[in-house]
């Protein structure tokens, strides 16, 4: 009976631990900058996802100990430049934007998962291959065999999620 009490105590621990854990992860990403700024904690994550963002707001760079970013499905274009002053960014999803190409000057970064679906960016440039990438994923957007094995090359490493190859050019 000893034995069955301990076993039900031990779940019960172990349960509450899962939930703590998972409670105290979810509290820290803010879903907006006004929100994160208002908080007065060190903000690593950040969620500004379907905001309609054509450009990156410059309040953005405020937060210098942000660690993941997210700004799927919004507006925005190749003026990327400036997201290299987030010097400790190591997670970031630009999916379903209009980006063509990323910046050289990311380089710099600790990057090691970049979401890049639903762009129109078929590759990246050589200086990246810096980045310890453990995650990629380009889905959703045609590129040949020869594009996708180019990327491949930069991120040896990396799991890497692709659709097929498309016939859209030479390549094959």
């Amino acid at each position: 009976m000893k034995q069955k009490k301990f076993w039900v105590f031990c779940s019960l621990v172990c349960m509450i631990g899962i939930v703590l854990s998972a409670s105290v992860s979810a509290q820290k990403c803010f879903k907006s900058i006004e929100q994160a700024k208002q908080s007065g904690e060190c903000v690593e994550c950040l969620d500004l996802s379907k905001n309609r963002l054509k450009q990156l707001p410059p309040e953005l760079f405020e937060f210098k100990d942000l660690r993941k970013l997210i700004l799927s499905r919004n507006s925005l274009l190749d003026n990327l430049d400036s997201l290299s002053l987030l010097t400790k960014l190591t997670y970031l999803d630009l999916s379903s934007n209009y980006i063509e190409t990323l910046p050289e000057s990311l380089a710099c970064l600790p990057i090691d998962s970049l979401i890049m679906w639903d762009n129109p960016c078929r590759n990246l440039p050589q200086e990246l291959s810096k980045w310890n990438l453990r995650y990629l994923d380009m889905r959703a957007i045609q590129m040949t065999r020869k594009e996708q094995k180019a990327i491949k090359l930069l991120f040896p490493l990396a799991k890497i999620r692709m659709d097929h190859p498309c016939n859209c050019g030479s390549g094959r």
